[in-house]
């Protein structure tokens, strides 16, 4: 279909390893049948930038966690999933990580939180292009950071009474306590899900008990 929604090889590819990781090769193999997803079993997208896979295919191996878990079991394996998806990533760039710390490392905290958010959000409205045109948004509030998604598969289709995008807050916060050295909280406030018209996620510095 010449108007069908596509992301990247790569992103599948990592995502598919990572899953692997966490629940096993025979779990992968449950998952992607579950999701009627065969296709990708013993046969991962080639490691390239190509705008090929259809976004369906990323949003059923997302509900399909979801649903053979549960949605509270779920939810920590999501989040797993997003924060390996996230390391995953920058170790497997390691030549383009260490440029982005090296770039960043004489600005302030603040600075280098928005650097890599922004970054982020760049690469995604490339690698998921959306029919609507920009869907990402990242807004500095002075305490905090929030970045807001209007087109995400993750919360495509489904109705829920709680956010469902731990996977992707998962991401967002170890990227987040890659570049700071410390944690943030990584909190989704709006979800589409829930019948909001974003996806939003409050990104805030988790200030120290000493």
């Amino acid at each position: 279909m010449p108007n069908e929604r596509m992301g990247d090889n790569y992103t599948m590819r990592i995502s598919l390893l990572t899953i692997e990781d966490i629940v096993g090769e025979n779990g992968l193999k449950s998952v992607l049948n579950y999701a009627h997803l065969e296709k990708y079993i013993n046969n991962f997208p080639p490691d390239n930038d190509d705008v090929v896979i259809p976004w369906e295919d990323f949003s059923r191996l997302l509900h399909s966690l979801s649903e053979l878990f549960g949605e509270k079991g779920s939810r920590s394996l999501k989040l797993r999933v997003g924060r390996e998806f996230g390391r995953k990533v920058l170790e497997g760039r390691s030549g383009l990580s260490a440029a982005l710390k090296a770039s960043t490392r004489l600005l302030p905290e603040k600075k280098r939180v928005h650097f890599i958010l922004d970054g982020f959000r760049k690469e995604s409205e490339k690698k998921f292009p959306s029919p609507i045109g920009q869907r990402l948004q990242l807004i500095d509030e002075g305490d905090c950071f929030l970045y807001t998604d209007k087109d995400y598969y993750g919360s495509e289709g489904i109705t829920s009474k709680t956010p469902v995008c731990d996977a992707y807050a998962g991401l967002l916060q170890y990227m987040v306590e890659w570049i700071a050295g410390h944690p943030y909280k990584v909190e989704e406030i709006e979800c589409r899900a829930m019948g909001n018209p974003s996806d939003v996620f409050r990104i805030s510095r988790v200030e120290s008990k000493d």
